[in-house]
């Protein structure tokens, strides 16, 4: 009788050690700090390079390895290529309008003008800023400024203005930038020879001319805001460039001003 007394009385005290423990393993559960959730990205660090450009005025370009934004206030232009898909987009600020290339479409061609056919090359090394350079002197087939191009609907014959013949580049040097990032730089510099971002661009006349078509003003390392470092949302999607920066309306507007200052 006593030893199963004894039994139950140990059984007992078992049941309320285990119950003990459990209560105590919920009590430092709560006490201890919890495992949290992957924190949500909020910033992105880029490379931000001010430019100087002679068609449009102050541009910024934003360098990161996952992508890159070339902005032009002056036009409200935005030009988006991100990761992973690396379609470029071009997106109108002010018409919310959009035209998407896809990355197999653009990253052999270059944009605004004739591929340049470089003849010779010879390089120099130099620095921007107190980091690695290297200036580019070429020899190129002939070619019509954009400027000058620009400026056709203006002459009073089909004849092409003077060409340049040389280049003057200068480049920045050991910058890593992913193949996609840099396919963008030669894309919207129209410089396929380009090994890095461009700091500076002279075109050279024969005459002796020279042209600077883009200087670089300044580079920082900066943190943005990861809602600025991502493809547009809601957009209308287009066919033609015409169509993001409404050129239609923009010549009617031109012709309907024309029209006034006829006597």
């Amino acid at each position: 009788m006593l030893n199963r007394v004894g039994t139950i009385a140990l059984r007992d005290i078992g049941k309320a050690i285990a119950v003990l423990a459990l209560a105590s393993t919920v009590t430092l559960s709560l006490l201890l700090p919890q495992p949290c959730a992957a924190a949500k990205i909020s910033s992105k660090k880029v490379d931000k390079f001010e430019f100087k450009v002679e068609i449009n005025g102050t541009s910024t370009l934003l360098l990161g390895d996952d992508g890159a934004i070339w902005r032009v206030p002056n036009t409200g232009i935005i030009y988006y290529c991100m990761a992973p898909k690396w379609d470029i987009i071009v997106f109108n600020t002010s018409t919310n309008r959009a035209r998407i290339y896809e990355y197999a479409h653009w990253h052999l061609r270059e944009e605004g003008k004739s591929p340049i056919k470089v003849k010779t090359k010879s390089t120099i090394p130099s620095t921007f800023n107190g980091m690695p350079a290297t200036w580019l002197y070429l020899t190129i087939e002939p070619m019509e400024s954009l400027k000058n191009q620009g400026e056709f609907f203006y002459r009073s014959s089909t004849k092409r203005a003077h060409d340049y013949s040389r280049m003057e580049v200068l480049e920045l040097q050991d910058k890593k930038i992913s193949k996609h990032v840099l396919d963008f730089v030669r894309y919207r510099f129209s410089m396929p020879f380009l090994n890095g971002p461009p700091l500076k661009s002279t075109n050279v006349y024969p005459d002796g001319k020279r042209e600077t078509t883009l200087q670089a003003t300044s580079m920082t390392h900066i943190t943005i805001p990861i809602s600025e470092w991502q493809n547009p949302k809601k957009f209308k999607s287009v066919k033609s460039a015409s169509l993001v920066n409404d050129e239609r309306r923009k010549f009617k507007n031109a012709a309907d001003m024309f029209d006034t200052l006829m006597p």
